[in-house]
């Protein structure tokens, strides 16, 4: 008798494109490459030592996500930045998470309370050591900031909301940095993360559906007021 072998897949290693792609959009999402930033094929392809092929791929793959562009001078360049967008993002992230963690305190259990719990303490140890310095590692804290949502998201049991947010996800991570460069933001949000733990233990749903929506909407606050400062700078410059 033969046994039913189960279908797994073994995953193949990346190509060279999607790893110029993993490349520019980690880069442009930590704001390495700025808004509005030109990128030149020959200076991607001598900095990161490929042919052009994988960077026109990785271009192409990096349009389907917004994060870049086409000119009409020709060339990419990195989409910019807008209040609306955020607004828009704001009220889709809101009501994404609000759900989740409305699911979540019915399902979560308490080894996945323990993981929240390790991943606020490794936020909030990041944002105590620059207390008293401005240099921090944004890229860190905003993906432990990632993790945390993600974590939540996943207790909730639901492989389409899931699907869901990972569409608004690369808005949502390309604005996180501005909110991470305020020190009290920093301070505040870890400390929400916390209660917020807190109320998933103590099933506090309605509590805990409003502290959400106070969160992402704080977020929102910081990224335009930080934003909007910023572009009235580059308005000053030019």
């Amino acid at each position: 008798m033969t046994v039913d072998m189960p279908k797994d897949r073994v995953k193949t290693p990346k190509t060279i494109a999607e790893q110029v792609y993993d490349v520019l959009r980690r880069r442009i999402i930590e704001q390495q490459i700025k808004p509005g930033e030109r990128l030149l094929e020959v200076v991607i392809c001598e900095s990161l030592n490929v042919s052009r092929t994988p960077v026109r791929e990785a271009f192409r793959l990096l349009q389907q996500d917004g994060l870049v562009e086409r000119i009409p001078q020709g060339g990419i360049r990195v989409t910019g930045l807008s209040l609306e967008e955020l607004e828009e993002i704001t009220t889709l992230r809101t009501v994404l998470e609000v759900h989740a963690v409305e699911k979540a305190c019915d399902l979560i259990e308490e080894h996945e309370i323990k993981k929240l719990e390790e991943i606020v303490e490794q936020a909030a140890a990041l944002v105590t050591s620059s207390q008293n310095s401005s240099d921090i590692d944004v890229a860190e804290l905003s993906r432990l900031n990632t993790l945390f949502h993600d974590t939540i998201c996943s207790v909730a049991r639901s492989s389409y909301l899931g699907k869901i947010l990972d569409i608004v996800r690369m808005p949502i991570l390309r604005f996180r940095p501005f909110s991470l460069v305020d020190r009290e933001h920093r301070r505040r949000g870890v400390e929400e993360h916390r209660r917020m733990v807190d109320m998933l233990r103590r099933k506090d749903k309605e509590g805990l559906k409003q502290l959400t929506a106070k969160h992402v909407g704080d977020v929102s606050k910081a990224v335009a007021r930080i934003l909007s400062s910023a572009q009235a700078n580059q308005g000053m410059d030019t």
